[in-house]
């Protein structure tokens, strides 16, 4: 059965072609008629139409018909700008309000979908492509989206996303007078050198206060490094000095303002890699000793190190009436050395140094290394240096390094004592903690070789972490300010590295204390971390002490909580928390503080928390929807129009959803217009009379 129009279709009692066929025969039949003046052109057209309809058999259908409601799909974003300034309360209101309409019209469905986001920000396309995949085209009403604006994956092609005619409403929820603050960098590097400056850029925005000044807070892997104003919207650049090696953090906050819709962007966080271009290292040797080659072997091993080494070859107490000249190979540059290129070493070991005086062509002595040299040492440690002292028994002595400059930075000072005779050493309590050592197989259950002499010591500051006969302090480190010592009391140490009677962890012990003075942050004994694991924060607290306090989490959208944490070994601690969405988390336990990144460390949803028409303003123009800021009031919300397709879906305070008039047949019934036998019936007559008024 073929449908023509309306109620009316055919059902042809021969195959169509031949019906058209024969129609053509009717017509040029009637044209010849007319051509030969036929008084029966007319009658055999008529019985011609006749023949024709009665082959296409004609029948009235009449069909139960269903209506299908047309669907309208309502966006709810529920991301995170939506949940400062009573945006979220504000949505559930007049979402529940739109859906009440809907219902009273009772021909829409409703689909809605929420939108949340990630690292790229909020992704309203996104969320209405998976809307319209699962929604039929033909019934598509409308879409309304509640949000405050901000959606971060809009094009110019999403407007083709859907059907013609059909429009996209946006409702902007958020008070206009609404203020934000934020902080963020237009310039940061992600590696820098160490030891050498790293340049920032800095914009702080704050819409409507532009010129005004702020102060804002820098932060260099959580130590607190400058405080100064900047001008509201211009740029400020920044040089910060790489400190480490690795990851180092940099945290750059804006101070907050009364009113403000929140303070999670008033602060911005980056990670710059510090690489070291190459190490400096001075390594100064008292006297020749056995020990002195094994320092020389360990440093030159590494390939990234540049080693300057100055050893004092002869004792001036062998020859009272030489000159200083007499005994050196070459003059020590003491000036060079600790005046004029002191900044330049990294590291700077003494190796069984011990004050001594040298002659001058007048009689007189001067120090081989005057104090304000050391004075100048000393410093060098404070402001971020780092010193090893090797001593050896002229250390007990009135020759010791102790009684220089030096004892403002280092952690024991000596009793006057050196104990001779075998012993092993042994690592203690904190040795057992302390990075460092800590992988370093201890006394129990393995023999490292034997030493024969510790100077006795009594620390002042700073951690034992391996102790000598009778508990001698045996290894002692320390942080000066911004610098690191260690001292080892003992000048035996070689004997690990020549394997005597089994040797020890000479190289590695020392390479790690090479790496800790110089700040390698996986060698600190102090830390606290935390890495993302699936939908968990596991945080990670290392200390020499026992650890009681919990640990504070402020997580990305400014709660807090606390945590305890669970030992799990000699100085290790952790916990797991669920996580709290994407972003930096910040956290403390004591004194020590570290950030966190989870996705994204600067959120793209914190970029600018301020309602905004102009990001879907060409959406809903380019299908004649309506874009409006509701603020906070449902009462804002416009009215609900249905439309006929083709026609204005938006207008002043309304929105119009396209009515479809979709509909399903339920039932079918076909009764023909007249029975067949009737019309042909009329054919034959029809055709008799042609044939009879021929006769006439």
């Amino acid at each position: 059965m073929e449908r023509l129009f309306g109620n009316l279709a055919v059902d042809p009692l021969i195959g169509l072609p031949w019906i058209i066929a024969l129609a053509i025969l009717v017509l040029v039949a009637s044209i010849a008629a007319g051509a030969g003046r036929l008084r029966s052109q007319f009658t055999r057209l008529v019985a011609g139409l006749l023949l024709l309809v009665g082959l296409l058999n004609p029948q009235a259908v009449e069909e139960d018909r269903e209506i299908l409601p047309d669907t309208v799909i309502v966006i709810e974003d529920r991301s995170d700008s939506m949940k400062f300034g009573a945006r979220d309360e504000a949505l559930n209101e007049m979402s529940a309000s739109l859906k009440s309409t809907f219902r009273e019209d009772g021909n829409l469905d409703i689909v809605t979908v929420s939108v949340s986001q990630d690292n790229d920000g909020t992704l309203l396309a996104a969320a209405m492509t998976d809307a319209l995949a699962g929604t039929a085209s033909e019934r598509l009403a409308g879409v309304i989206a509640l949000t405050d604006g901000r959606a971060h994956d809009i094009t110019d092609a999403t407007a083709s996303y859907l059907p013609e005619d059909v429009p996209f409403h946006a409702l902007i929820i958020g008070a206009a007078e609404s203020r934000d603050r934020r902080i963020l960098a237009t310039k940061a590097p992600k590696f820098g050198v160490v030891g050498e400056q790293a340049e920032f850029e800095l914009l702080v925005e704050d819409p409507g206060f532009e010129g005004e000044r702020a102060r804002i807070e820098l932060k260099l892997n959580g130590d607190l490094k400058a405080r100064f104003p900047i001008t509201i919207g211009r740029p400020l650049s920044i040089p910060l000095e790489i400190e480490r090696r690795g990851s180092n953090t940099v945290e750059m906050s804006v101070e907050g303002v009364e009113g403000e819709l929140t303070l999670n962007n008033n602060l911005f966080v980056s990670e710059i890699q510090g690489v070291r271009d190459r190490m400096r290292v001075l390594l100064i040797t008292g006297e020749p000793h056995s020990g002195g080659r094994a320092w020389r072997n360990l440093l030159k091993s590494d390939p990234a190190l540049d080693l300057v080494q100055f050893t004092i070859l002869t004792s001036r107490s062998k020859y009272t009436n030489a000159g200083e000249r007499e005994l050196s190979l070459i003059q020590f540059p003491t000036r060079q050395l600790f005046e004029e290129r002191l900044d330049e070493f990294d590291l700077i070991i003494f190796d069984q140094y011990e004050r001594r005086s040298l002659s001058r062509t007048q009689g007189r002595s001067r120090p081989t290394i005057p104090p304000q040299y050391f004075q100048n040492i000393s410093r060098y440690v404070e402001d971020g240096g780092a010193l090893l002292l090797a001593t050896g028994p002229a250390f007990a002595t009135q020759a010791s390094l102790y009684r220089t400059p030096l004892v403002s930075v280092l952690p024991t000072r000596p009793t006057g004592d050196t104990a001779v005779g075998s012993f092993r050493p042994e690592l203690n309590e904190k040795g057992r903690r302390h990075p460092i050592t800590a992988d370093l197989q201890g006394s129990q259950g393995q023999a490292w070789g034997p030493w024969y002499r510790v100077i006795d010591n009594d620390p002042v500051g700073g951690d034992v972490l391996m102790d000598g006969p009778d508990g001698v302090p045996l290894f002692v480190i320390d942080k000066v300010r911004d610098g690191r010592v260690a001292m080892l009391m003992s000048d035996q140490a070689w004997l690990w590295a020549k394997g005597h009677e089994g040797g020890g962890p000479y190289r590695e012990m020392f390479r790690r204390t090479a790496h800790w003075l110089m700040g390698e942050p996986e060698l600190d004994a102090e830390t606290l971390s935390a890495i993302r694991d699936g939908d968990n924060l596991i945080i990670t607290r290392r200390s020499l002490d026992e650890v009681t306090d919990r640990v504070r989490i402020t997580s990305p959208d400014g709660t807090n909580r606390r945590v305890s944490l669970d030992r799990i070994a000699d100085g290790l601690y952790r916990a797991t928390v669920p996580l709290q969405g994407n972003g930096a988390y910040r956290l403390q336990n004591g004194d020590i503080s570290t950030i966190a990144a989870v996705g994204s460390l600067n959120p793209k949803e914190y970029d600018n928390l301020l309602p905004t028409e102009e990001v879907l303003m060409p959406l809903s123009k380019a299908t004649d929807g309506l874009i409006k800021s509701v603020q906070l009031k449902s009462s804002n919300v416009p009215n609900i129009r249905r439309t006929n397709p083709g026609r204005a879906t938006s207008g002043n305070n309304w929105m119009g959803l396209v009515s479809h008039k979709a509909y399903t047949v339920t039932q079918s019934r076909r009764t023909p217009l007249a029975p067949g036998l009737f019309i042909f019936g009329l054919f034959f007559l029809f055709m008799a009379w042609a044939w009879r008024r021929e006769g006439q």
